[in-house]
Order: structure tokens, then sequence, then C-alpha cells
């Protein structure tokens, strides 16, 4: 009996006790499964310092893209942070780091602060062509009137003899035109040349009532609009006056003066033209007066 119990026990398997669960259920995976293993956390700090440097340089770029001249320095900046932007970005996904957002939000900034310089560059580029445009065309005293400044003249000419008031500081009245001056101008001054064209004289007369004091031959610029949608200055002529505005006194408020302008206008633009007088260094047109010549 002994040993058929041991010779029975020998040719039989491992059973398992009744109350354990069998395979798969509660408290053990399915089997040919096992639980993955846990991810590697990800450095935090990796790209940090990469990013920070790169947000720095980016809103210093962006902050002087707008200011001239150095924005050809910024430009430079502007590419230096776009440098770090890059692989700090590309460090911080791979390393799942917190620099990510601070290297997007780097990158997003030089990208606008190299467009700002390119736009600026390019607007002020445009500014200085129109500068030089300017200088060149009224060198000799004549440029060009635009369309909407013609019109004004055609709309708001006053008669001869009527005052009006320019800029703050004086009450200015064109008294007479002499379109066709030439003679005039030559029995003043021997040594006076002809002209070009046509002299045409005008005739002003201003009171200064400003606070303080005024030159007239400083303060105001006169010029003649031609037919030709030209403006023709007094640098255009220079013959010696018989009431020149440089030997005008200072004036003080309430004081009053006369003095002459001429201009050497193309015979052809002088029919119909009209003149102005200006605050010399005023940009604002509403301060201009215009008259017509007859």
């Amino acid at each position: 009996m002994g040993n058929e119990t041991t010779d029975q026990q020998q040719g039989s398997y491992y059973a398992p006790p009744s109350n354990m669960p069998p395979s798969g259920g509660p408290g053990y995976p399915p089997p040919g499964q096992f639980a993955p293993p846990p991810a590697p956390a990800g450095n935090k700090g990796a790209g940090k310092a990469l990013a920070i440097t790169a947000l720095i340089l980016a809103i210093v770029s962006l902050v002087l893209c707008w200011v001239p001249i150095v924005n050809n320095l910024v430009f430079f900046l502007g590419l230096l942070a776009l440098g770090f932007a890059i692989p700090a970005l590309v460090i911080s996904i791979k390393k799942r780091s917190k620099a990510k957002g601070t290297s997007i939000a780097a990158l997003i900034i030089a990208v606008v602060a190299l467009v700002g310089v390119l736009a600026s560059q390019a607007m002020y580029s445009s500014m200085l062509d129109g500068i030089s445009k300017s200088i060149s065309d009224s060198a000799d005293g004549v440029v060009d009137t635009a369309p909407k400044d013609q019109k004004k003249a055609d709309d708001a000419a006053l008669a001869l003899g009527t005052a009006a008031k320019v800029g703050g500081d004086y009450e200015v009245t064109v008294t007479g035109v002499n379109p066709n001056a030439g003679d005039v101008i030559a029995a003043v001054n021997q040594f006076n040349e002809p002209a070009t064209g046509q002299y045409v004289l005008v005739d002003i007369s201003v009171k200064y009532i400003g606070a303080k004091e005024g030159n007239p031959w400083i303060d105001l610029s006169t010029k003649f609009v031609g037919s030709d949608a030209r403006q023709y200055s007094n640098t255009t002529c220079m013959a010696v006056l018989e009431k020149s505005g440089t030997s005008l006194p200072t004036l003080e408020n309430g004081a009053t003066a006369d003095y002459q302008v001429c201009m050497d206008v193309p015979a052809e633009a002088v029919v119909n033209g009209k003149a102005f007088v200006e605050p010399q260094f005023s940009m604002k047109q509403d301060q201009r007066a215009y008259w017509n010549i007859k």
C-alpha cells in the first residue's frame, strides 16, 4: 500500500487549490500578455537655457526692429534668436521638457521681428527715395503739383487785394501780380539777366500778428502755380528787386511790411496761374492761401 501510494503520487500532477482564481481572471493578466514597463521620466529642464536666451533675443529684436539704421543689426540678432529657438524646441520635444512653450514663443517672436525688420527697411527706403526725389526736383525751384493741390488752388483762390491768415503769425495780402515783368525787373538793375521764360512779379503786404517777432522773408514762402501743374519758387529768379524781402526789418506784433517776390516761369504756364503763400517750414497745406493773378 505504501509503495502504491508513492507510485501514484509520482505519476500524478500538481493541482492548484480550488480557491485560486483561474488564469486570466481577476488579479492575473490575460494569457500571453504582460504589463508594459513604466515610461522613462523626461528631463523637465532640458533646453530651458536655450529657450530663455532665444526669447530674450527675440523680444529685443522685436522692440528694435522699427528703429532706423539700428534695425540693420537687429536682423542678425533675430537670426541669432532663431538659431537658439529651433534647437531649444527640438530638445524640449525629445526630452519632454517644460521649455517647449518658451521655445515656441521665442520662435514666433523671432520670425515676427525678422519680418518687421524687412518691412521697416522697405518703408524707410521708400521714404528716403521720396525725399531724395523731392530734393532733386526742387533743386531748380520747380516741383510738380499734385492733382489734389491743383484742385484746391482752383477752388480756394482769392481775388487780388484780399487778406488771408497764413500760419498763426501773419495776415497776408497779395496786392498785385505782374505776369510779364521782364521790363520792370530790367529797369531796377542793369545786371539783371533776362528770364528764361517770363518773370512773374508778385507784390505782397504782410501784417505780423504773432506774440514774438517775425521776419516774413524767412518765415513765409511764396510760389507760383503754373497752368502746367508745376510750382515755381523765388529761387528760379535771381534778379535784384525794387522791394526785396531781404531788406525788411524784424516785425513785432501789429507791424506791417510790403515786399516783392519774382519767379521765372515758362510763358505758356503763366496763363491762368495762381500765387500762394505758406509758412516756410510747415508741412500743413491747410495753412496755405491762394490768389488769382488777375
